[in-house]
């Protein structure tokens, strides 16, 4: 059998096959209130269906003023904490595990925001210039993402994704670029790791399991070495991370010459430290994915474009690789799909 369709353990839970779908930002919520609407239930509803092993539900405002957009879905209170579980269950009916992004997106937030706070006062490129955030509101914030996971256990997810890359909050706490503090949250790898740290001790004692999205190359040579994200990731799973999403930029405005397979590497060399990963972008070649699979440049992939192209991307894979007798169809018949 491929690897692709070949099952996987990760903490607590036992994946299907090795295809999740990746958190991707729908900006719908419509409100302010951050609550999930029927659009909500059918995008998600409808890859669960289609065959994926895990659904990441987009990046989620741990606290209200913390989204990319004011419309970004939020998990910080009982009424979408309800909405979430519905959702949950819903997934879970097609075999599929599901976990939620939780997110702040700090300098990068909505700058409509009356104003916006980051680890230190420097702007992502012409933005809104943010304020630095003060130790008691570092706590604060810190306290809001173990509230949201809390949340997530409450309603049912099987896993938490906490958003530290592409220079959202905790990414910004993590590199150079964006956290020039003097005390102890900056300055060292371990001191800008701090932040993160401290939210992992407290989710330990919540059971549920932990991943970690990062940014593996900032595009800048001023920012985190790819040793520097290796050694991050290394106290991560010490603080009880068990997965790592591998990803790239949003840093800084430059971006990199993208194609098929371009964050792979990435994950290639972070696999190779003993690290469970999975790998992302243009990744939408079934040939390709499973190249990565049996040459060790991941354990899982995660699929963006391609789920929205194609809910059945999975099925599909299953016929490329002669394979699909081997899959359980929730609703179609093998001779519609081959």
């Amino acid at each position: 059998m491929s690897k692709l369709l070949s099952p996987m353990k990760i903490g607590r839970n036992i994946f299907k096959n090795r295809v999740v779908m990746a958190p991707m930002c729908m900006f719908h919520s419509k409100t302010v209130d951050g609550v999930l609407t029927k659009e909500h239930f059918d995008h998600y509803v409808a890859r669960a269906l289609g065959g994926v092993s895990g659904i990441i539900v987009e990046a989620t405002m741990v606290n209200p003023t913390g989204g990319i957009r004011k419309v970004d879905l939020g998990l910080y209170n009982e009424i979408q904490m309800k909405a979430f579980k519905e959702l949950v269950d819903r997934v879970h009916g097609y075999d599929c595990k599901i976990g939620i992004q939780l997110s702040h997106a700090g300098r990068k937030a909505d700058s409509s925001y009356e104003e916006i706070i980051a680890p230190s006062p420097i702007s992502f490129s012409n933005e809104k210039a943010p304020r630095e955030l003060t130790k008691e509101e570092i706590k604060s914030l810190q306290t809001d993402f173990v509230n949201s996971v809390k949340l997530a256990k409450e309603s049912g997810f099987d896993f938490v994704e906490i958003h530290g890359a592409h220079g959202y909050l905790i990414s910004q706490f993590l590199s150079p670029l964006s956290n020039q503090r003097t005390d102890e949250y900056g300055g060292s790898v371990e001191n800008r790791y701090r932040f993160l740290k401290e939210i992992l001790n407290e989710l330990k004692n919540i059971d549920i399991d932990i991943h970690l999205r990062i940014s593996a190359n900032e595009y800048d040579e001023n920012g985190n070495s790819l040793d520097d994200i290796i050694k991050i990731l290394q106290f991560a799973k010490k603080d009880g991370v068990v997965f790592n999403s591998i990803s790239s930029g949003g840093l800084v405005p430059s971006s990199p010459l993208v194609y098929p397979g371009y964050q792979a590497e990435l994950s290639r060399e972070i696999k190779k430290c003993g690290l469970v990963v999975s790998a992302v972008g243009l990744l939408e070649d079934y040939g390709l994915c499973e190249y990565l699979l049996q040459s060790n440049a991941c354990d899982m992939i995660y699929q963006g474009r391609a789920l929205l192209k194609n809910p059945n991307w999975v099925y599909c894979a299953g016929a490329y690789f002669k394979e699909n007798d081997k899959i359980e169809y929730p609703l179609y018949s093998y001779s519609v799909i081959k």
